[in-house]
């Protein structure tokens, strides 16, 4: 494992690599700050005059209360993605400045200074649901434009290995052992999952990692982050992921709920107009996606920290019932030619 950077690091990589010049680097006025919330990556900002930079390595193990490893090369995937949805949705991703394969080091543009994650504006209730329309139309031009193979980069064909680390395990695996009572239907939607090579699926499509500005300032920009996961699989994964987030925050934020489904009906509304004839997700297998997800957000590996305990036990009924089909939690719009 290559040398992790830090603070006192960073300068030296970027001008070894020939992102900053010398003059820069020695600049009174640059900044450098590791940014908290980095759980699979060292996160580092970096400011001088004239640049402002993302410098992102990848953790061999996560920052989480168990034990929780990954492998490292999905910094070279996340870079490959990156590269390949600017040129689907051009401005709706940050662009990449350079790639380190040795060290496993990835250097982005720094959103500007006014952009904020969306699920801070949604925990706030500036839930803005154009946001979440844009969000699926610009997550069916991913998936329908990278179906054919010859479109995708040859390092993002074969990352199964880290959805299995990152998603599959710590998220279905882990649930399934601690629910033995639905083990078998949560890991036949998870085997369903794993045999399904579609398209190109982004695998952490969440609020955290959307990154824009607050609703009554806000022109419809934004930008989607966290790309490491990304592999070719089942798109269902990404539509149910986000699906997942807004129904957890619907339930902690009741005087937000009716606006937050707006925004889950909006975005799979989009989602599904741009998919609509070459990828109609089916409907009962994304809903048992979502029961799945709900679930592992109280029994997996990351749990959702904000959630109460009388927010857990919702959250729980709503994936229980997802998950063996009594209880259909996919927006009505998804559902018209699935």
């Amino acid at each position: 494992m290559p040398e992790l950077l830090g603070v006192d690091s960073v300068i030296e990589h970027l001008v070894l690599r020939g992102v900053l010049t010398e003059v820069e680097a020695r600049s009174p006025e640059i900044t450098v700050a590791e940014l908290s919330g980095g759980v699979s990556s060292v996160v580092i900002a970096v400011h001088t005059p004239t640049q402002a930079l993302i410098v992102k390595q990848s953790l061999p193990k996560l920052r989480v209360a168990e034990e929780w490893l990954a492998p490292t090369d999905r910094i070279l995937s996340e870079a490959a993605m990156l590269e390949m949805t600017a040129a689907l949705t051009p401005g709706r991703v940050p662009e990449v400045l350079d790639i380190d394969p040795g060290r496993r080091v990835l250097v982005i543009a720094h959103a500007p200074a006014t952009w904020v994650e969306w699920k801070s504006l949604l925990m706030a209730g500036d839930v803005h649901v154009p946001t979440a329309a844009r969000l699926g139309e610009v997550l069916a031009r991913w998936h329908v434009r990278t179906k054919d193979p010859a479109t995708v980069a040859p390092i993002l064909r074969d990352q199964s290995a880290a959805f299995e680390s990152l998603r599959i395990a710590p998220y279905y695996r882990t649930t399934a052992e601690r629910l033995p009572d639905l083990a078998d239907a949560i890991m036949q939607t998870a085997d369903r999952m794993a045999a399904t090579r579609l398209c190109l699926v982004h695998g952490d499509f969440s609020p955290k990692n959307i990154l824009t500005a607050p609703g009554a300032t806000s022109d419809g920009s934004f930008w989607v982050i966290d790309h490491e996961v990304a592999h070719v699989g089942d798109p269902s994964f990404d539509v149910a992921f986000l699906l997942s987030h807004l129904t957890m925050k619907a339930v902690h934020l009741p005087d937000s709920a009716a606006l937050l489904e707006q925004a889950a009906a909006a975005f799979v509304e989009e989602y599904r107009g741009g998919a609509s004839g070459t990828l109609d997700l089916d409907a009962a297998h994304l809903n048992r996606q979502l029961g799945c997800l709900l679930l592992a957000r109280v029994h997996g590996k990351s749990p959702a920290t904000y959630l109460t305990a009388a927010d857990r036990e919702v959250v729980e009924r709503l994936g229980r019932a997802a998950l063996l089909g009594e209880r259909d939690l996919i927006p009505s719009s998804t559902k018209a030619g699935a």
